[in-house]
C-alpha cells in the first residue's frame, strides 16, 4: 500500500516518532513493527525503525528496507554508507587486535622456550 497513507496509520507513525523523541524506544519499535507488518513498503516507518532500533547491524538492515521501497531516499544512502564505513573500521581495528594477540602469544611462547632451554643446560653444566 506504497504512496498515500490512511490517517490512522500516520497518526501511529507519528506516535512512533514521539516516542524516539522521548527515548522510549523499545515502545517506538513495537508501533513501528506493527506498521510495518501491515505494509512491508512503509517507508517512513522502515526509516524511524533504523533509529528506534539498538544496534548499528538492526539499523542497517533497516536502512536497506528503505532503499528497497525507494532507492533514491538520499538520506537512507548516506547513513548507511556512514554505518557500513563505521563497521569497515571496526572489523580492520579487530583484525590488527587479533595480530597484536597474536604475536604476544608468539613472543611469549619463545620466551618461555628460550627460559627452558636456558634453564636445562644450566643444569646440566658440570660443576
Amino acid at each position: 500500500m506504497a504512496g498515500k497513507r490512511p490517517a490512522e496509520q500516520i497518526d501511529r507513525l507519528l506516535d512512533a516518532v514521539e516516542l524516539v523523541q522521548e527515548g522510549q524506544r523499545a515502545a517506538a519499535v513495537e508501533v513501528l513493527r506493527q506498521l510495518i507488518r501491515e505494509d512491508s513498503d512503509f517507508e517512513d516507518a522502515w526509516l524511524w525503525m533504523s533509529v528506534a532500533v539498538e544496534h548499528a547491524d538492526q539499523a542497517i538492515i533497516c536502512l536497506e528496507n528503505v532503499l528497497r521501497v525507494n532507492p533514491d531516499n538520499r538520506l537512507a544512502l548516506d547513513t548507511l554508507s556512514r554505518l557500513r564505513q563505521s563497521d569497515v573500521a571496526q572489523a580492520r581495528q579487530r583484525q590488527r587486535l587479533r595480530l597484536l594477540r597474536d604475536l604476544s602469544f608468539t613472543g611469549l611462547w619463545l620466551l618461555v622456550a628460550v627460559l627452558l632451554v636456558a634453564t636445562f643446560f644450566g643444569v646440566m653444566r658440570p660443576a
